[in-house]
This record gives structure tokens, sequence and C-alpha cells, in this order.
């Protein structure tokens, strides 16, 4: 297509009178057939959306608005829009790389570790963002949630005192309608065991107008004395954070919920220190608090957007003495196999004098070597520090 009917599109897009229309939005979602419209595509561009092995293509207006329709390394359109790369399945690929399915006693729900469940709400989301890590059920209308099976997982939770943390993820729930998202919050408040709620939801960032007010009336409602409910986002790149994200999460912000960010590490996405540090700046200016930086999981067609382990040590390093501590994020690994999340990060400690008591730090910020002493009576062994020149 001509770029200048690419760029009339896209502007007879932008002008439609219901814009802020959450609804409107998601009835007007950009899917794989409509692409061409809004971008020059490349040719890897085109057998991805023809042969990804993962999930649906789609994504907001107001989402594709942030996107560059000519530039094929814009970070947002890869987050849109499926490459050759996503065509491939690699043999370290498992549609369940963390054992989700196996943990789940009932279905809609993973018990990984003792005090906390995964709850599945839905299986639809804004955008089907190509990273997702639950390609195997986010857009696949065999595995829709309905309210028997939340029934069940409710049950479940009620017979199982010790659990007292529930994540609401999906898909998105806050692509339900109100009252199931109220229906669905007033079941966890009225078990008495459970006291923490943390809804997962990308919206802020692909469908900001989805947080309405009633929205998050409902949510203040719910956010008392008996439940504490959090909400974690996923900002991913600066571009992202825009007035009307801003706007989203203030609305949350006042209806008592702390919100915390949970970015994937992606290649040519925010894999620099750089770009990652000017994320955290700008979530930091939005009262958004830096939570996880995943390391990507290990999903078909991923190959893509996967970086060395050690570029996320490297990242935090990079951010370390650049930004506050509540704006840099742990860089977490979600272990195949159920494992659960472990943190990673730079090694600052450099060992210890053990003649002298001493300890041996790298500074982040003054790139030299400080001491900190261990108490007289302390039994306790260290490794002996050697000196850079060894």
């Amino acid at each position: 297509m001509q770029r200048d009917q690419i760029i009339h599109n896209r502007e007879t897009l932008y002008s439609d009178v219901c814009w802020s229309d959450p609804l409107w939005q998601l009835q007007n979602r950009i899917k794989a057939k409509d692409l061409e419209h809004y971008f020059d595509l490349t040719e890897s561009e085109k057998k991805g959306i023809s042969g990804t092995i993962r999930l649906n293509v789609a994504t907001t207006p107001y989402y594709l608005k942030l996107s560059d329709p000519f530039d094929p390394n814009c970070s947002i359109r890869k987050m849109i829009i499926p490459t050759e790369e996503e065509t491939v399945l690699s043999l370290e690929e498992s549609p369940d790389p963390l054992d989700e399915e196996k943990l789940s006693p009932v279905r809609g729900l993973t018990h990984m570790y003792p005090n906390r469940v995964l709850l599945f709400s839905n299986h639809s989301c804004s955008v089907y963002c190509r990273h997702c890590m639950r390609g195997r059920k986010v857009s696949d209308n065999s595995e829709r949630i309905d309210e028997a099976t939340l029934k069940t997982a409710f049950d479940y939770i009620r017979s199982h005192s010790e659990i007292e943390d529930v994540v609401i993820s999906g898909g998105d729930p806050l692509n339900l309608t109100d009252n199931r998202i109220e229906w669905i919050l007033s079941e966890l408040e009225s078990i008495e065991h459970v006291k923490i709620c943390r809804l997962g939801t990308r919206n802020p960032v692909t469908l900001p107008f989805r947080i309405t007010d009633n929205l998050c009336k409902i949510i203040e409602d719910y956010n008392s004395d008996r439940l504490s409910i959090f909400c974690n986002t996923q900002f991913n790149h600066p571009k992202e954070c825009t007035k009307e994200s801003k706007s989203a999460i203030l609305r949350l912000l006042k209806s008592g919920v702390s919100v915390g960010n949970q970015a994937v590490l992606l290649k040519g996405v925010n894999d620099s220190g750089e770009v990652m540090l000017a994320l955290h700046k700008k979530l930091l200016e939005m009262r958004v608090r830096a939570y996880y930086l995943y390391d990507p999981e290990l999903i078909p067609g991923s190959r893509g957007f996967r970086t060395p382990l050690n570029r996320g040590i490297e990242i935090i390093q990079f951010m370390r003495g650049k930004i506050a501590g509540m704006g840099i994020p742990q860089f977490v690994n979600d272990l195949p196999g159920g494992g659960g999340k472990i943190t990673m990060s730079p090694n600052w400690y450099r060992g210890y004098i053990s003649e002298e008591r001493k300890h041996v730090f790298e500074s982040a910020v003054t790139g030299r070597l400080h001491y900190s002493f261990e108490p007289y009576d302390s039994d306790y062994t260290y490794p002996e520090f050697k000196a850079f020149s060894e």
C-alpha cells in the first residue's frame, strides 16, 4: 500500500468521535488482515502474520497510534506485529514452560506457591502482545472462563485456608464488564483468609480509557480493611508513557490502589540500559513503582525476543546510582518447570578480609571499593577478597 494511503487510513481512524470510548476501541481493534492498511509491512512481517504459531493478532487503535508505520524497528510495532521468527518452534520452547497447567488443581486456577494462587478471570486482551507468555490460552475461544468455572475456583480458595493472596490475571481481567469485576472482588472479600488481591492488567498501557471512574469506584469499594487491592501493569517502553496512561494511573491511585510495573526484557524493544532507565524515570513521574523486569519465557516462536541472561543483569547494573531505588526493578527469571521466580542482580560484593573483619564492596556510584565491618562475635565465614589485579 502507498505511503500516502497508510497515512490517510491512520488519520481517519484517529479522528473518530468515539476515540475515548473503550468499547469502541475494542470493537474496532485492528486485526491481522487489517495491518497492511496501517503499516508498510516487511516480508518478514507478512510471513509472521500468515504463519504465526502463537496467539491471534489484534491491537486497539489507541495502541496502534503509538507505533511507526514505516519503521520496522519501532519498539511498539514489534509488540504488535509478528515476524517470521514467530513461525519457528525451537527445541527448548514450550506452550507452558512454567507448568501452570500441571499446577492447576481446578480449571482456571494455578497454585504454585503455598499461600498464593493465580486466578484466570478471562482469556481476552485489548492487545495481543507478541511476547505474551500465555499464548496457549489468550485469544483462544475454547479457553473461555465462565461463571461456573470461577465459582469452582472460589470454592477451592475457600477450602484452602493457607491461601491469603490471589492474583487476578488472564487475559486481562479489566476486559471484563464492571459487573463481573465487582462480583469477583466481592467473592474474594467474602473469604476470610484472603487478605491480598492483585490485579494484573496491561490496559493502562494499551487501553487507558478502560480505567473509568465507575471501575475505580468498584475497586475502591472493595479495597477495604478486609481486602487490600494492588495493581500491577506492564509498561515496556517510554513511548507507552502517554498523558492518557498517566490519567488512568492517577485514577487508580485515587481509588487507593498501589500500582507497580512488571516490564519484560525484549530484544530490539527495551534491551538497553538507556531505554530501561528512561522508561522507569517516566514511570516514577507517573507515580508507578518498579516491581519486576522479567527475563522472557521459553514460549513458542519467541526466539526473536529473547536476550542473553546477562543482559538483564547489565541493565540493572547500569541503572543503579542513576535513579532512586524505587525506580529499579528486580530482574527475575520465572523458572521453567514450575520452580517459581528467582531474582538476579550484579555482584557488588567483592569478598571478605578475615584478619581485619572487613567486607569489601564495589560502589555502583563511584566504581571504587568500600568497606564494612563484621561484628566481633560473628561465626559466619565468607569468600576471601581477591584484589582486582589477582
